[in-house]
């Protein structure tokens, strides 16, 4: 592989510079070459996560001894930490790829994975990776979908699977992730009919939805749903917006959909249409998302309520909160910026922010909503306090804090939302002696979703913080790994140096091109300005 891979890499560096004075014939020749070359770079990252995680076994079990999991005739002693302890190789692994290729960690894993099962179970695979046949993408996703066959099909399975993908791949054509996935759950099907109905039964389990909030106040939803859940549900937005369409509704069918599926996220809307109908007369877009949807809680799956429901029994006032699909109290949290010379916003922990425009609407729209309003003063340490500095409990107000900084876990690549991690010290508190080490302050404190949290607690990184949230982590193997926080509170705190920087050349550099020192001074003389060159 290597010899191939080197006369792939030198034959680009022997094409001139200037393609533009190429044929077709041999421009295309180019193209195929990279790709070649390309592909089999894919190749050796592959084997380098296989061999990382090899790597990171070895070192966990000579810190710890070997795995409980060891081969019989193993004289050395079982591990003995307890489960929650002892950390999976490949996750370390995943973690180190992360940062060092600068990936998600989503994408780090599903290279690890991929990586280790071309390199422990897919011999066919492997030999079309290792011959460049395979762009990178397509064999991380065949080795992530036969990492979920069974060892008994497998052999089976990875033999009609590659055997289509070097057919498909030599006549030109790439399956894309869709057709792979239907070409695997069929040959599984053919292979253990029993074991693809189980996989059913697996995937139910994985369903999710999730949310994505932008920063132009509109919010990306994806979900895995069951097929005929998901099904309803598309019929049903489908239904309402064809209707929407047919009665004369100037928007598009896309804008229609979307109005549909929220009119079902909210209780104060017994109809889909009418919701429709009310935001097509609403002048303003704003006004139009505010009233579009108003669904009761007690509706069912055709849009009526139940009259069984005292919440749908024609009552004209809303429930505490309905627009917001909660009965408790809206909490909204509104960074400081006026004194600095910027505009408050209001600011959610995930990222997203909107007008007060928009803020007030929405609470008139929530009947007896009750809000709690939060002014975030964007000072660095402003709670930390003698006193609670040396004590190890974290005040609500304080991790609050922390959350809207962050925004999501700290470390590399990782995205869970700051609303679902633990709040950790970053420098480890001492109990027994609170003034040697381990503050509860502010920048002692990050964000660290489960699984990063007991990496760090039972891992082998050194954690370093930074004085406005940065963490730096050095990790067993001598690299050194800097993330910043990219929460409201850390984004409104670049905005407010930005400002305070430009206020500053403003003062420092005159109009006509003057550089004045001290800055603000009068140019009465010869040393108070000095003429920027090309001014």
């Amino acid at each position: 592989m290597t010899t191939t891979s080197s006369a792939a890499f030198g034959a680009l560096r022997a094409v001139p510079e200037a393609l533009d004075t190429l044929g077709a014939e041999a421009l295309s020749e180019v193209a195929r070459s990279a790709t070649v070359a390309q592909n089999l770079a894919a190749a050796t990252r592959l084997q380098a996560a296989h061999l990382l995680v090899e790597a990171m076994g070895r070192l966990d079990r000579e810190a710890h001894g070997p795995d409980p999991c060891r081969q019989p005739g193993d004289s050395r002693p079982a591990d003995s930490r307890p489960a929650y302890a002892r950390l999976d190789p490949a996750d370390r692994a995943r973690d180190h790829l992360t940062a060092a290729m600068s990936l998600t960690g989503w994408h780090a894993a599903r290279l690890v994975t991929a990586g280790v099962q071309i390199h422990t179970r897919l011999p066919l695979l492997r030999k079309a990776v290792e011959r460049g046949l395979l762009p990178e993408q397509l064999a991380i996703d065949t080795a992530c979908r036969l990492a979920e066959v069974p060892d008994q099909i497998i052999a089976a399975v990875e033999s009609e699977i590659v055997g289509a993908l070097a057919r498909d791949l030599d006549g030109g054509h790439r399956p894309s992730r869709t057709a792979l996935d239907t070409a695997v759950d069929a040959a599984r099907e053919r292979h253990d009919p029993r074991a693809a109905e189980d996989a059913v039964g697996a995937a139910v389990e994985q369903r999710t939805v999730r949310f994505r909030p932008g920063r132009d106040g509109m919010t990306s939803m994806w979900a895995t749903l069951p097929s005929g859940a998901a099904e309803k549900l598309r019929r049903r937005i489908e239904a309402a917006a064809r209707a929407a369409s047919e009665a004369g509704h100037p928007r598009t069918r896309d804008q229609l959909r979307a109005d549909a599926l929220c009119a079902l996220g909210d209780p104060n809307t017994n109809d889909i249409g009418t919701a429709l109908h009310d935001a097509e007369n609403a002048t303003d877009p704003a006004d139009r998302a505010d009233h579009v949807g108003r669904a009761d809680s007690g509706a069912d799956c055709s849009g009526h309520a139940d009259p069984a429901d005292p919440a749908a029994a024609g009552s004209a006032r809303p429930r505490p909160g309905a627009s917001w699909g909660t009965e408790q109290p809206i909490r909204i949290s509104i960074i400081d910026s006026i004194a600095q010379g910027l505009p408050n916003r209001v600011q959610f922990v995930n990222g997203a922010y909107s007008s007060f425009d928009w803020l007030c609407e929405e609470l008139l729209s929530g009947g007896e909503a009750k809000v709690r309003f939060e002014l975030i003063d964007p000072q660095p340490g402003v709670l930390d306090k003698p006193d609670a500095v040396l004590k190890y409990f974290i005040t609500p107000a304080l991790a609050e804090r922390i959350r809207l900084r962050d925004g999501t876990c700290r470390h590399p690549g990782c995205t869970v939302d700051a609303h679902d991690c633990e709040i950790d010290h970053i420098i480890a508190f001492d109990h027994l002696r609170p003034e040697m080490g381990g503050p509860t302050a502010e920048w002692n404190l990050i964000c660290l979703c489960r699984k990063h949290h007991r990496e760090k607690t039972f891992g082998h990184c050194a954690y370093k913080p930074g004085p406005l949230g940065e963490l730096t982590i050095i990790t067993e193997t001598g690299h050194e790994h800097r993330t910043t926080p990219h929460g409201p509170l850390a984004q409104a705190r670049d905005r407010i140096l930005d400002h305070r920087w430009r206020q500053h050349l403003d003062r420092l550099i005159a109009d006509d091109g003057h550089l004045t020192n001290p800055p603000g001074s009068e140019r009465n003389s010869c040393h108070g300005s000095i003429r920027l060159s090309g001014a």
